[in-house]
């Protein structure tokens, strides 16, 4: 039996864009004293991919992500990766998300994605997609359409093999 894709989804600089002032549609909230900038309209975006993949917290939030960010969003309550404090390599969250995704499909947006973690990606042999938005932009328009396509694509090969 096979699994959806997981969608690792990152916070900071990818669903609450920094730096600058917030993007048009934007809502600034603060949680816990940090400004989250989020976008309402995201809200179906998001409910849209939870229907095509098992989505995983992967920020600096960890599970307080669950409390602070998911009701924003209109998510429920997500598994998240635990980083702990190792930081290492460019991307010092691969190790982890790897660990993580184990032998599915995923996608992951990040907006600290680099070369360590393009080859990773490229070395799979599960299908990977990897997403980094722009840090004072955050997802748009686009990248959603790119993982509902991804989505889409690792579902119906998933029907198919059934």
């Amino acid at each position: 039996m096979s699994q959806r894709p997981l969608l690792f989804l990152d916070v900071d600089g990818v669903v609450s864009p920094f730096g600058g002032g917030p993007p048009p549609g934007y809502r600034r909230s603060e949680i816990d004293g940090y400004q989250v900038t989020w976008s309402p309209s995201h809200r179906h975006e998001f409910a849209a991919l939870a229907e095509m993949f098992d989505v995983v917290w992967a920020t600096t939030w960890e599970h307080k992500a669950n409390e602070a960010i998911s009701p924003l969003l209109g998510l429920p309550r997500l598994p998240v990766v635990e980083f702990g404090t190792s930081r290492s390599g460019d991307t010092w969250k691969l190790a982890k998300v790897a660990e993580r995704a184990g032998d599915r499909p995923l996608a992951w947006v990040d907006d600290e994605l680099f070369a360590d973690a393009r080859a990773w990606a490229e070395q799979r042999e599960p299908a990977t997609l990897l997403l980094r938005p722009s840090s004072s932009v955050g997802l748009t328009d686009e990248h959603f359409a790119e993982l509902q396509a991804f989505g889409r694509a690792m579902n119906e090969a998933d029907d198919g093999a059934t």
